[in-house]
């Protein structure tokens, strides 16, 4: 390997291990993620384990399951590229794709999962772990705000993790109390006891959403109703599943439409009251101190991610 090569591989291996110890707080496995990196393979196309107590729905998945990360090739960017900031569908359609590229979920029996089996609401904040292992040096995607306590002007950072340069950012919806005390840590999801019948509810994958959203898509262009108290609660009741036929799914809307008055009240606000994952960006105001919160929009829309419109300025100067 070339002086050069040599030299881009310690680079990266450096920033690795740097991104390593920022995030050693949350729990990351240091030995584990440092022993997979080799001297023959680019490190910027290694696997990192993700220790689950990073992530916003880190306490819903089962204790050996292990999710890895790696950077996004060029690729991979490139086919993100053609996003529709102005289509949801296809915003989805495109972070899916990248999470197929770029994660590897290994089951506690040594079994390979997928993307699939992340939970849904992770999905954002693992974009924005790759995108930090993408962008090792920069540049890093802020928003503007304005202190509420001094009316001072500043950006925060986009940030999952720890950087070199900014700490990290993302505000978490935190636990229930009213829910905390049915939360199952043993079965990873919450255990209702309604007449005497368990109903086992957590938020739902990645892989159990997509199956429900084309259950929609097929029904309304069939022009049919969907069910969507059905569609809401459901895939709640499939929390340790990422896939099911559509013969599962005509069993569960037969059980759906058995259900009594009361444990169909219950559920339903139960599931109302699960709101986990990202909720906005904090930081404190560099002039006064001062805590700022802001929401999670961006303002260059979903492509800003991976399509940095600063590489062309920085070309023509």
């Amino acid at each position: 390997m070339s002086d050069k090569g040599n030299k881009e591989n310690k680079q990266q291996e450096d920033y690795l291990s740097s991104f390593v110890e920022k995030t050693e707080e949350m729990g990351t496995n240091i030995r584990e993620i440092k022993d997979t990196l080799s001297a023959d393979v680019t490190p910027s196309l290694e696997y990192l384990n993700v220790d689950l107590k990073m992530l916003p729905l880190g306490m819903f998945y089962k204790k050996d399951i292990q999710i890895k990360i790696r950077a996004a090739k060029v690729q991979e960017i490139q086919n993100y590229s053609t996003i529709d900031n102005m289509n949801y569908i296809d915003v989805t359609e495109k972070m899916n794709q990248l999470l197929g590229s770029c994660v590897k979920v290994i089951h506690g029996n040594g079994m390979a999962g997928s993307y699939k089996d992340l939970k849904d609401g992770d999905r954002l904040f693992i974009i924005f772990m790759i995108r930090e292992l993408t962008f090792q040096k920069g540049p890093s995607l802020a928003k503007e705000v304005t202190c509420e306590h001094c009316t001072h002007e500043f950006k925060i950072p986009f940030r999952a993790t720890n950087g070199p340069e900014h700490k990290k950012s993302f505000d978490l919806h935190e636990m229930p109390e009213k829910l905390e005390k049915y939360f199952n840590r043993e079965l990873r999801c919450f255990d209702f006891n309604i007449n005497g019948v368990s109903y086992k509810i957590a938020p739902p994958t990645i892989g159990i959403q997509e199956i429900f959203f084309d259950n929609i898509k097929g029904k309304v262009q069939a022009e049919k109703n969907p069910n969507v108290s059905f569609l809401k609660i459901i895939p709640f009741t499939l929390w340790d599943k990422s896939k099911i036929t559509d013969e599962g799914i005509k069993a569960k809307e037969d059980e759906f439409k058995r259900m009594d008055m009361y444990t169909f009240q219950v559920l339903n606000q139960a599931v109302e009251k699960m709101i986990f994952g990202l909720k906005g960006l904090n930081a404190e105001c560099p002039e006064c101190g001062g805590e700022v919160h802001t929401d999670m929009s961006f303002p260059e829309g979903a492509s800003s991610l991976f399509v940095i419109p600063d590489f062309f300025e920085d070309f023509i100067k």
